[in-house]
Order: structure tokens, then C-alpha cells, then sequence
């Protein structure tokens, strides 16, 4: 049987817990969470960006 207090496991390094509700430390976890959900990547973020500036020059040009 095992001793009855707690031991670290070897190799194993202390579990990142989320921050507490409300505090700003969640805020912007919540923050970074949400940006990475919605745009994904830096790379596809930089391409929709060019894109969309893409669209509008477009757009603009059809109309004149």
C-alpha cells in the first residue's frame, strides 16, 4: 500500500488551472480563447485580412 500522504508524480509538472472568474488574468484568457476559436491562426488571420482588402479595392474599382 501507498503512504498516506501525497508524493508529485516524477516527471510531471504542476497542472496550469485556470484563472478565477472576473479577475483579469481570465479576462483575457477568455480573450485569447475566443480569438483563437474564431480566427485560428496568425497565417489565416493575415490571409482573410488581405483578402477582404482584396474585395474592397475590387469592389471599388467595378464601381467607377
Amino acid at each position: 500500500m501507498g503512504s498516506s500522504t501525497s508524493k508529485p508524480r516524477k516527471g510531471h509538472k504542476k497542472p496550469n488551472h485556470l484563472p478565477k472568474v472576473g479577475t483579469p488574468a481570465n479576462q483575457e484568457w477568455e480573450h485569447e480563447t475566443h480569438e483563437s476559436v474564431m480566427f485560428g491562426s496568425t497565417g489565416k488571420m493575415i490571409a482573410g485580412g488581405l483578402i477582404g482588402i482584396l474585395v474592397v479595392i475590387g469592389l471599388l474599382v467595378l464601381t467607377l
